[in-house]
């Protein structure tokens, strides 16, 4: 009997932890092809799945295909999604295994390299109940809420992050403003 339990208590301690893949340079392009994203992380521990830092490079893509680099700079974090937009703004989403959550759940990079926008994850998600799916044990990830989209309101691009029902927030790439609607009603 004593030896079953200690079975048990194993297997309940195993299926507790969580384990990530360490983060691993990716190479990430537009939807048209135009921009290209290099996403390198530093100082990889494969033990804490984590990076000590990670860097970007946005780079274009000339007529004549040569690559033209328009930014190359250390990341606020370590982004565990990267979008571009069809404009050429980086958008990175959550953390890297939940580290540092919930500060850095969106961040927008300008065709400068500059930010735009560095959203905390209440920024975005007011209350639990407005995104139920988004929690998990290892923190809050819009990822698990919410399918990013890009869209035009005007000549300004924004990313629309909606849930099975088309309910969400919407982030103006451009100002870095944040209009969200959740049950018809405008947050502020």
């Amino acid at each position: 009997m004593k030896r079953l339990a200690l079975i048990l208590l194993a297997l309940t301690v195993s299926a507790g932890a969580t384990s990530y893949v360490p983060p691993r340079p990716l190479l990430i392009g537009s939807d048209f092809g135009i921009y290209g994203f290099k996403f390198l992380p530093r100082g990889v521990s494969d033990a804490s799945a984590s990076a000590r830092e990670s860097w970007g490079e946005l780079f274009m893509l000339q007529p004549d295909g040569r690559l033209k680099t328009l930014w190359k700079r250390r990341l606020v974090n370590t982004p565990s999604r990267i979008l571009i937009s069809p404009r050429g703004q980086v958008v990175t989403l959550d953390n890297w295994a939940g580290s540092g959550s919930p500060r850095h759940a969106v961040v927008v990079y300008d065709l400068n390299g500059k930010v735009t926008a560095d959203l905390k994850f209440s920024d975005v998600v007011a209350a639990p109940d407005a995104c139920p799916r988004c929690f998990s044990m290892d923190g809050p990830f819009l990822s698990w809420g919410f399918a990013p989209k890009f869209v035009f309101y005007g000549e300004d691009v924004h990313l629309a992050l909606r849930d099975f029902q088309g309910k969400g927030p919407s982030l103006n790439l451009v100002t870095g403003k944040l209009k969200t609607v959740w049950n018809g009603q405008p947050r502020p």
